[in-house]
């Protein structure tokens, strides 16, 4: 697709995403979805009210009426879509830097667009084919403030008090409206950062990457608090420190929530991203469940392939007995419960209930036009190097050598970026530097043979 990407419409302003491209979308959507209203929301982007104006206009030009939810959090416009309209668009550029923003298109049960839609949206972009509506046709904007109303029913949803020392870090993005707010309304004493809305993101870099939060780690030991939370630029992303400072891996929040959901239905299906550990499997099958697999930017597919009872990828998790939509809202909010019913300390839950495994990661860059020849190279060796150990060979979004002993290798082509990412995680630090220096060496020769045997530009 031209437009979309694992996660709607995302890039750079002025070269990607501009007021003209959000009139389209607009247009667009106020076509396709059926019904009478699709809300709107924006972040705190210095160019979201510009897109989201720009996005207003197309829909009033195909007669739909505009619920306009103003500047709050993605979870948010999710929640609202569902209950007050029929379709939702999301202005924002998620964990991107400042310089970026994006459109993000929700269903009326405030589902993302699944990949097909995404399809169907595109061609009516670049067909132009939109509803025209007659002069008196074309309705107005209603604004609606839904942050109360959504935090009451997380609160109804999560149904827990508490007293935990919380420090909150909202990247100075749309998250700081609502989640010290959200914490401080179950009772917990709330120590926030990053927590006014600032389109510059002035404290840090809006993805919650361990490298651009570290420093949470040396606040939580001075300040002495329960735990530590860190939000991105859109606050969908939820990044989590334990009470001796230590960052929580993406996979280990993921594996806490997979096995709670899981022992609570006795079972059941987990939906994660290509991306993710072994230590989700090794719980989810203690517990009864099974784990299933999907692309990037697809657990809401996942959820409605599968009938999912929890779904998630990296930083991000969606609970669908609350919504089948991305929220570190709720997130918060079962985590803080978690500690209080187990009553031990976040680091004692992870070390007695999730095993300790190793993962190192590395990009190798490689120019787009040869992606495709490297991956089948690489696809051959590995497979001829594993073939003994292999248990399965995941084929989403790359390769993916599911090993008997609980280690993968997952060579994948950056879908943005002219890389191949290149992951390895095993039970011991030998086993993953063992596999790492196979898997990367193999991707960086065959890489570097194409490139010699390319033919030389203007030949």
């Amino acid at each position: 697709m031209r437009l979309f990407g694992t996660a709607g419409i995302r890039g750079k302003l002025w070269e990607k995403v501009t007021p003209e491209l959000a009139m389209k979308i607009g247009s667009a959507v106020g076509t396709y979805i059926e019904g009478e209203s699709v809300a709107v929301a924006r972040d705190g982007r210095t160019s979201s009210i510009m897109l989201q104006n720009a996005l207003i206009s197309g829909l009033l030009s195909t007669g739909k009426e505009v619920i306009d939810f103003g500047l709050i959090p993605t979870p948010v416009l999710a929640w609202g879509t569902r209950e007050h309209a029929d379709g939702g668009v999301m202005i924002t550029a998620s964990h991107n830097p400042p310089t970026d923003n994006g459109i993000k298109v929700f269903n009326g049960d405030g589902t993302e667009f699944y990949v097909e839609q995404e399809k169907e949206l595109e061609e009516l972009v670049f067909s132009g084919s939109f509803k025209k509506a007659r002069w008196d046709e074309i309705k107005g904007i209603k604004s609606e403030e839904i942050l109360k109303d959504y935090i009451n029913a997380v609160l109804g949803f999560v149904n827990h008090e508490t007293n935990l020392k919380v420090l909150y870090d909202g990247a100075n993005g749309a998250g700081s409206v609502l989640a010290p707010y959200l914490l401080r309304d179950m009772g917990a004493r709330v120590i926030s950062v990053n927590a006014h809305v600032d389109g510059h993101f002035p404290g840090r870099k809006p993805e919650p990457r361990y490298e651009n939060i570290s420093y949470l780690g040396d606040l939580v030991r001075e300040l002495g608090v329960d735990l530590a939370i860190a939000q991105d630029g859109d606050a969908d992303r939820i990044a989590v420190f334990d009470e001796k400072g230590n960052y929580l891996n993406e996979d280990t929040v993921i594996a806490l929530f997979a096995k709670l959901y899981v022992e609570e239905h006795g079972g059941g299906t987990v939906v994660v991203s290509i991306d993710t550990g072994s230590r989700i499997d090794h719980v989810v099958e203690k517990a009864g469940g099974r784990v299933v697999r999907v692309p990037l930017g697809q657990p809401h597919d996942g959820i409605k392939k599968y009938g999912a009872i929890f779904a998630a990828e990296p930083w991000k998790l969606v609970h669908p007995k609350f919504g089948p939509w991305i929220d570190s809202f709720v997130t918060m909010g079962l985590l803080l419960k978690l500690i209080d019913e187990e009553g031990k300390p976040l680091s004692e839950i992870v070390r007695e209930n999730i095993p300790e495994f190793y993962l190192t990661k590395k990009n190798v860059p490689c120019p787009d036009e040869l992606k495709g020849a490297v991956m089948e190279r690489v696809k051959e060796e590995l497979t001829s190097a594993l073939m003994e150990e292999t248990k399965e060979v995941l084929t989403i979004s790359g390769y993916r050598f599911q090993l008997r002993d609980g280690s993968w290798v997952l060579v994948r082509p950056s879908g943005t970026e002219p890389k191949i990412r290149v992951v390895v995680e095993a039970p011991s630090e030998k086993r993953r530097d063992e596999l790492f220096e196979l898997a990367y060496k193999t991707v960086v020769k065959e890489v570097e043979r194409l490139k010699q045997n390319a033919p030389a530009e203007g030949s």
